[in-house]
C-alpha cells in the first residue's frame, strides 16, 4: 500500500474525489496520508445506518403485530449480528486501501468481478429506487401531489449531486447538516412518545412475523454489502470503526425503529399507509409544518441515498473507469439513468422493501465474507499470499477464483432459498436466519475448496491469481523488442 503521498489541502482533495477518489485501477488505493478521523465516519454512519428506512421498518414491525420493546429488540439484535459482519468488512477495506469491486478483480478475478460489480449496482439501485419512491410517497402524505413514480423518478437523477465530489461530498453533507438534525428531531419525537403514549398502548397485537424473521429484515435493512468502499478512508485497525458503528445503530435500529413505530401507533394509520402516518407525525413533532416535514424528509433520503449512489459509482468506475479519457462524472450520470429507471420500474413501497432487504441480506456479503477469508485466513493454510498492494487491471488479473465464485453462488442459492426470494417458490423455512447462515456457509465452502485448490499444481490459475504487474511489463518489452528485431 501507497504509504508515501504528500499531505494535502482541502482543494486538492476535492479535486481528486471528483477526479477519480481512487476508484480506479490506476489509481485505487487509499494513501494512510489521507485516512480520516473515526469524526468524519461517526456523523457518515450516522445518516447511512439511519433515516427514513428505519422508520419504515419500526411502521412494519408494528403492523406486524409486535410491542415497542419487541420492535427494539429485533432492531438491536439485527445490529448486533450486522456488527460481527461488517467489522472486519471495514476491515478489509482499511488494510487495503481499496473498494469493494476493485478488491474483486484482484481476488476473485474477471469473472467474479464482473458478476460482483452487476451485484452491487443492482442492489444499491434497488435501494436508491425504494428511498426515493418513499419520499414521493411522504410527498404525497403531505401534500396529496400524487405522480408518485414520476416524482421518484425526477429525485432519482438528481439526486446524484453529492457523489459529484466522491467521498469528500458525500461525508460532508452528513457531517455539517444531517446528523445534527436527524438526531435532534427523532431523540423529540421519541421522548414526546414515551410521555404522552400510556404504557397499555405499548404493547402489541397479533403477530404475523416470526421475531427471527424480524432480526432478518433489520440485518437487512441496515446492510450494505459494500462496507471497504467507505471505510478504506480509515485507520487500518480492527475494531476502529466500532464506536462510529454502536452509536449509527444507537440512532437508527433504536431510536428510529421506535420512532417508526410510534409514527404507527400514534397516527392509527391504516396499515401499510405510510405517508399519511408521517403527516400526522409532522404535526405531531413538527409543529404540524408541513414544509419543515418535507425539508427534512428530503435531506434524509437523500443522505441516505449518497451512501447507495457511492456504491453504484464504485462500482461503475470498475468496469468502465480506466477507459482512456473517462472522467467520474460520466460514471455518475450513468449511474443516475439507472437509478431512474429502478425507481420508474420499482413495485410497491412495501414490496419493494422486503425484496430488496432481503436480496441485500445474502448477496453481497456472501461475496465479502469470502474476500475476508481470503485474505485474512486462507494465508494461514497455503504457501501464497495474494498481493493487494496495487490494483491489477483487466488484463493483469486472473480469469477467475473458482473455488470463491461457487462459495459465494452457493451461499447466495441458500440464503435466497431461506428467504423466499425465489420466483415461484411457495414457502422458505419458518426459523433461523438464513442471511447469517449464508454467510457461514460461504466461509466454510471457500475455506474447505481454497485449501484444496491450493494444494494443487494448478493452485494460481484455480485461486484466480493475476499476473505480477513486472511480469506484464516484461512481456511487454518482449513485444516490444520482437517487433523491433522482426521475430
Amino acid at each position: 500500500m501507497n504509504t508515501t503521498a504528500p499531505p494535502t489541502d482541502a482543494a486538492s482533495t476535492l479535486q481528486r474525489s471528483v477526479a477519480h477518489d481512487y476508484s480506479t485501477s490506476r489509481t485505487g488505493v487509499v494513501p494512510l496520508t489521507e485516512r480520516r478521523s473515526r469524526y468524519h465516519f461517526l456523523s457518515l454512519w450516522i445518516t447511512l445506518a439511519a433515516g427514513f428506512t428505519y422508520l419504515f421498518l419500526g411502521f412494519q414491525y408494528h403492523d406486524a403485530g409486535y410491542s415497542l420493546l419487541r420492535a427494539i429488540a429485533a432492531g438491536a439484535i439485527g445490529a448486533v449480528a450486522y456488527l460481527v459482519y461488517a467489522l472486519p468488512a471495514a476491515y478489509l477495506g482499511s488494510t487495503t486501501g481499496q473498494t469493494h469491486a476493485l478488491l474483486t478483480r484482484s481476488i476473485l478475478g474477471r469473472v467474479g468481478s464482473a458478476l460482483v460489480t452487476v451485484l452491487l449496482i443492482g442492489i444499491a439501485a434497488g435501494w436508491t429506487a425504494f428511498a426515493f419512491n418513499l419520499l414521493a410517497t411522504l410527498y404525497d402524505g403531505l401534500f396529496s401531489w400524487g405522480h408518485v413514480v414520476l416524482i421518484s423518478v425526477v429525485l432519482a437523477v438528481v439526486g446524484i449531486t453529492n457523489n459529484l465530489f466522491g467521498f469528500t461530498g458525500i461525508a460532508a453533507f452528513a457531517r455539517y447538516l444531517v446528523a445534527p438534525l436527524m438526531i435532534l428531531w427523532i431523540l423529540y419525537l421519541v421522548i414526546k412518545g414515551l410521555v404522552q403514549i400510556p404504557s397499555g398502548q405499548l404493547g402489541g397485537g397479533a403477530i404475523t412475523m416470526p421475531f427471527l424473521a424480524g432480526i432478518g429484515v433489520a440485518i437487512g435493512s441496515v446492510m450494505w454489502g459494500n462496507e471497504p468502499d467507505t471505510w478504506r478512508y480509515g485507520k487500518p485497525k480492527l475494531f476502529w470503526p466500532a464506536l462510529p458503528m454502536l452509536a449509527a445503530f444507537a440512532v437508527g435500529l433504536v431510536l428510529f425503529v421506535a420512532g417508526g413505530w410510534m409514527m404507527a401507533q400514534l397516527s392509527k394509520a391504516g396499515a401499510f399507509d405510510f405517508g399519511p402516518a408521517f403527516k400526522y407525525t409532522v404535526e405531531y413533532s413538527m409543529f404540524g409544518v408541513l414544509a419543515l416535514g418535507a425539508v427534512v424528509a428530503t435531506v434524509l433520503q437523500i443522505a441516505i441515498n449518497d451512501g447507495n449512489y457511492y456504491e453504484m459509482v464504485n462500482a461503475g468506475q470498475n468496469a468502465v473507469g480506466a477507459i482512456p479519457g473517462w472522467r467520474r462524472w460520466y460514471t455518475c450520470l450513468i449511474m443516475a439513468g439507472i437509478a431512474a429507471l429502478f425507481a420508474w420500474r420499482f413495485p410497491s413501497v412495501q414490496n419493494g422493501f422486503f425484496l430488496v432487504a432481503n436480496w441485500s441480506a445474502v448477496a453481497l456479503p456472501c461475496v465479502t465474507v469470502v474476500m475476508c477469508v481470503d485474505r485474512f485466513v486462507l494465508p494461514r493454510f497455503i504457501a501464497a499470499r495474494r498481493p493487494m498492494d496495487t490494483v491489477p487491471s483487466w488484463r493483469a488479473a486472473g480469469l477467475a477464483n473458482w473455488p470463491g465464485i461457487v462459495a459465494v453462488l452457493v451461499a447466495v442459492a441458500f440464503g435466497a432459498w431461506g428467504l423466499g426470494l425465489f420466483p415461484g417458490q411457495d414457502s422458505a423455512p419458518s426459523a433461523g436466519l438464513p442471511a447469517v447462515e449464508a454467510w457461514a456457509l460461504a466461509a466454510v465452502i471457500y475455506a474447505g475448496l481454497a485449501g484444496i485448490a491450493g494444494r494443487s499444481a494448478r493452485s494460481a490459475t484455480l485461486l484466480g491469481f493475476g499476473r505480477q504487474p513486472e511480469t506484464v511489463a516484461s512481456e511487454q518489452q518482449g513485444a516490444q523488442l520482437d517487433e523491433r528485431t522482426g521475430a
